[in-house]
């Protein structure tokens, strides 16, 4: 578990282009790495099974892998596993709440999957979230050669990686990076993934800060339940923090009036939030623009070149 502290953050923002741009060579370095890994598990393990739990960056990640492992010439095929859940109506009895493995179409994710690796044109569904329902299909060439990256949050969850297990090399990503205030209190890995997804939700989804924080109790459950039991199927695990996307948030707050009324200290306290708000308060905050178009921290703060 890497650990930095607040003085570190603080001294690196008085160059905050160098900073940035030094955050984003050593996120370079990890995906190059793990690149690396995957071609040398080649030809036995052509199936990235990526995971990571919610808040982590996974798409960024493997949108990034993708990219890599193209320029130096290995086709790719890139699928998320939500596109591959259940309609509401054909869910089993376990699939009780959206975080269960269960409501993955597991069967036909593995087909999709299997067609791909043979090089046939598989009929990849989308899943329609306003109707609860699968919304259609998109056709996707495979290739003899391939490899396949498959994400999402149940990739290395039994039920679908002991399948594939033999043919998978799998990929952990998630925050790992502590954080030391100047009073000694500690700022954990999953306070900052509720950070992202605060930034993430009241852009891109209409939440309010104090709902996203509401509803990450029933998400961190469900990561307890279902995602970090299944971390020691990585070969490769991916610290997906940048040191300088508190900035981000310390700038997106104070873009947001509403902030102080929706987060007040008792409400902070009560969800154990207070000392990470303590400390973005305290940042100086980062211009957006600074972030390169293909970062990780886009996937929450906006401007992607990827889509998602």
């Amino acid at each position: 578990m890497r650990v930095i502290d607040t003085e570190n953050i603080m001294d690196a923002m008085r160059n905050e282009t160098q900073f940035v741009l030094r955050c984003e060579e050593v996120f370079h370095d990890k995906c190059s790495a793990a690149c690396a890994a995957i071609l040398s598990a080649l030809p036995q393990k052509r199936i990235v099974a990526l995971t990571g739990p919610s808040g982590s960056g996974k798409t960024t990640t493997a949108l990034r892998l993708k990219a890599y492992l193209e320029n130096l010439g290995v086709p790719v095929c890139l699928l998320s596993m939500d596109n591959f859940f259940l309609p509401l109506d054909k869910r089993p009895p376990e699939a009780a709440d959206w975080e269960s493995p269960y409501c993955v179409d597991r069967e036909q994710l593995r087909e999709v999957i299997e067609q791909l690796l043979c090089g046939q044109t598989a009929n990849v569904p989308w899943y329609d979230f306003v109707h609860n329902t699968t919304g259609g299909y998109k056709p996707m060439q495979g290739s003899s050669d391939c490899i396949v990256i498959a994400e999402g949050i149940h990739m290395l969850n039994p039920l679908i990686f002991d399948d594939l297990r033999a043919r998978a090399t799998g990929v952990y990503v998630a925050p790992r990076t502590r954080i030391i205030t100047s009073d000694d209190k500690i700022i954990h890995p999953e306070q900052i993934r509720v950070a992202r997804r605060m930034v993430r939700d009241r852009r891109g989804r209409g939440k309010s800060l104090r709902e996203t924080i509401e509803r990450a109790q029933q998400v961190d459950r469900g990561e307890r339940q279902y995602i970090t039991p299944n971390k020691p199927n990585a070969s490769i695990h991916i610290d997906t923090f940048h040191d300088y996307e508190l900035c981000i948030l310390a700038r997106t707050l104070r873009e947001y009036p509403p902030a102080n009324e929706e987060l007040d200290e008792g409400f902070l306290q009560a969800h154990g939030l207070d000392v990470l708000m303590r400390v973005v308060r305290q940042l100086p905050p980062l211009s957006v623009p600074y972030v390169p178009r293909d970062s990780i921290v886009r996937e929450f703060v906006g401007g992607s070149c990827f889509e998602y």
